[in-house]
């Protein structure tokens, strides 16, 4: 039997909680990016399509992306730990996963706002 310290199990439950409430977070975020999307393309009137231009790419997207990058690899440690494969070398590997993932996905999103979406006219 491994022995674990009380601090390496106030991160591991901490780090569940964090897990926990990203997922809670995500519901709204998806409903937002949802809603957004439909009026975009005409379903819903009350709000410009400027606007909702703006916060489906940038700022529901930005946070969306965040939030699930965290969610995800949480959860992926979460499982990789239960069939006790852990250690440091895991923690960084899913960190710069992670990052790499919410860097890539926020860059594209910007990128395509900017050379598509900011200089659009009627918008």
């Amino acid at each position: 039997m491994i022995v674990r310290s009380n601090s390496k199990k106030n991160i591991d439950r901490f780090l569940v909680k964090v897990n926990r409430y990203s997922g809670y977070i995500l519901i709204p975020l998806t409903v937002g990016l949802l809603v957004s999307g439909y009026r975009m393309v005409g379903y819903f009137n009350f709000f410009s399509r400027g606007l909702a231009d703006l916060l489906h790419r940038i700022f529901i997207h930005t946070a969306f992306v965040l939030t699930f990058s965290i969610h995800t690899f949480l959860s992926l440690r979460h499982v990789l730990m239960r069939r006790n494969i852990k250690g440091v070398l895991v923690d960084i590997l899913l960190i710069i996963a992670g990052v790499g993932f919410a860097g890539y996905f926020i860059f594209l999103g910007i990128t395509i706002y900017m050379r598509f979406g900011a200089a659009r006219p009627g918008f």
